[in-house]
């Protein structure tokens, strides 16, 4: 499965919401879409997603269902060395 990194700017997310992807991420869980968080990384103001997941567009949805809108060219399909 490929993987993405996207990038947005940090929203205040519920505590249950920040709590399950905490969870998922330490379990390796993928959600219904099949999209497994990898890794988050938070800037001021701005925040990076490490996901794995079927396509893009899924990568998209899975963010929208959580109110974060993805602008063109947010996600981009990475490789990792590690």
């Amino acid at each position: 499965m490929a993987k993405y990194l996207d990038h947005h700017k940090t929203v205040d997310l519920p505590k249950q919401a920040v709590e399950q992807l905490l969870s998922d991420i330490k379990a390796g869980r993928a959600d219904k879409d099949g999209v497994r968080p990898i890794n988050l990384i938070m800037g001021k103001g701005e925040m990076w997603c490490l996901v794995e997941a079927p396509d893009a567009k899924i990568v998209e949805k899975h963010h929208e269902a959580m109110g974060v809108k993805l602008g063109k060219g947010d996600i981009v399909e990475v490789s990792t060395l590690v």
